[in-house]
């Protein structure tokens, strides 16, 4: 437990996140690890974003649950709870915005920005709203010895809830 605490505490790598190039993602890690996306974009903005659609077609023609997360509905979610208390913001207004564990930190930064329709995640780059501002994903790689893949799927599940206890549960995490 300790040495997982002193992992989470030695700093997270930050890369800036382009939502206008689909490939910003290509050089992090295919490793495990943990992550979370910041961003000063204001809270009337997330909360005004359209709603993906339920389904979607595929290359096949067929109809498909549409996976990408429903970002408008999570904001307004916590919105009130996040502007009654000032949690989870900086002086800047540079807040954190969904965390998370990966079995690849580069798959996940993919699925948060440009992921396909039926895949769950954020998919930010559908919504040109959000082009202006600013967004950063900051990744930490496990490299913890583990016994096996188990053990390294409830390291990375309490890193995950380690790095929430400690600084909030972001605002775009489903509850």
């Amino acid at each position: 437990m300790d040495a997982l605490k002193a992992l989470l505490r030695s700093g997270f790598e930050t890369m800036t996140i382009d939502l206008r190039n689909d490939r910003w993602h290509k050089d992090l890690t295919t490793g495990a690890g943990w992550y979370f996306i910041t961003t000063d974009t204001p809270i009337s903005v997330l909360t005004n974003v359209p709603s993906p659609p339920s389904e979607y077609t595929n290359e096949d023609g067929e109809q498909k649950k549409c996976g990408n997360y429903d970002i408008r509905s999570r904001a307004r979610t916590m919105a009130a709870l996040i502007q009654d208390t000032g949690i989870l913001c900086s002086g800047d207004g540079v807040r954190p915005i969904y965390s998370g564990m990966a079995k690849s930190i580069v798959d996940r930064a993919r699925d948060h920005t440009f992921a396909h329709r039926g895949t769950a995640g954020l998919a930010l780059a559908y919504y040109e709203s959000l082009f202006p501002f600013r967004w950063t994903f900051h990744y930490l790689s496990m490299n913890l010895p583990v016994q096996s893949p188990a053990h390294r799927d409830i390291l990375l599940r309490l890193g995950e809830q380690m790095w929430r206890a400690t600084h909030g549960w972001p605002l775009l995490c489903s509850r």
